[in-house]
């Protein structure tokens, strides 16, 4: 993820724990990306991760990130905003609205969304309508 979000003009920054988010949260930032894994390397679940975001950052934008099919990606991160977000909605790539409620929409992105130029594209207009 970390050679994409580069090449759409982003800087990455990885956190290792939720202590370190929350110092990275204390910088600006566009957005960002939550990785719906099983395990990760800040040492908390999407849904805790999810919800310091919320706490320390409300309006940052959101994308949920993961290996696995979309089915299970937008499991995953519907779990993981339901505590925070009621009426949460979850758009991949290539059905990415034109217009979007930062506060309650989110970009899922898999593996596959960055294997063709194609695909690509429809990635990175999508992400860069969500973090600007």
């Amino acid at each position: 993820m970390k050679p994409f979000l580069l090449e759409c003009g982003y800087t990455p920054v990885k956190v290792s724990s939720l202590d370190e988010l929350q110092s990275a949260l204390a910088q600006p930032a566009n957005g960002a990306v939550i990785s719906t894994a099983l395990s990760s390397s800040i040492g908390a679940d999407a849904a805790t991760v999810f919800a310091r975001l919320r706490q320390t950052a409300p309006s940052l934008p959101v994308m949920f990130a993961g290996m696995a099919d979309v089915a299970t990606i937008r499991l995953t991160a519907g779990r993981a905003v339901a505590p925070v977000v009621t009426d949460a909605a979850f758009h991949e790539a290539a059905g990415w609205p034109m217009r979007v409620d930062r506060q309650r929409e989110f970009l899922v992105l898999r593996k596959e969304d960055l294997t063709s130029t194609e695909a690509r594209q429809r990635a990175t207009r999508a992400l860069r309508s969500l973090f600007g």
